[in-house]
């Protein structure tokens, strides 16, 4: 695991604007060179393109497009970076068959909300390790 995220960007993809933000600082408090946020996953597909993160923090449940939509559109890219881009999902439902259908498209890992500092930095770090 990496001592520090500091070589790191991320994007945080989330729609409520509050937990964007709350996200956003513990991101920042553990590190990260560079915090960037999206409110869905239209707008998170610009941000990709526009700050080329090393990592996504992804919402699942957003309007109008959700994180499985950006996840499928994200693995469809003609970029290869972004087609190899780490995506970590966030859900309120960690159900089996949600976790099965992200993971069938290329999902990381998935923290369950609300995520903590500690639940981060584990699976950021293992991701980015």
């Amino acid at each position: 695991m990496p001592a520090a995220f500091g070589d790191f960007s991320v994007l945080v993809i989330e729609d409520e604007s509050f937990t964007r933000m709350v996200l956003a600082k513990m991101l920042a408090t553990l590190g990260f060179r560079s915090v960037h946020q999206a409110a869905d996953g239209e707008a998170g597909l610009a941000a990709v393109q526009a700050h080329e993160p090393d990592l996504v923090v992804c919402d699942v449940e957003m309007q109008p497009m959700d994180g499985l939509g950006f996840l499928k559109a994200l693995r469809a890219s003609p970029d290869a970076r972004h087609r190899a881009l780490p995506v970590v999902f966030m859900t309120n439902r960690a159900d089996q068959s949600r976790m099965d259908e992200a993971a069938a498209f290329g999902a990381d890992t998935f923290i369950v909300k609300p995520a903590t500092p500690a639940s981060l930095k584990e699976k950021l770090g293992a991701k980015l390790g």
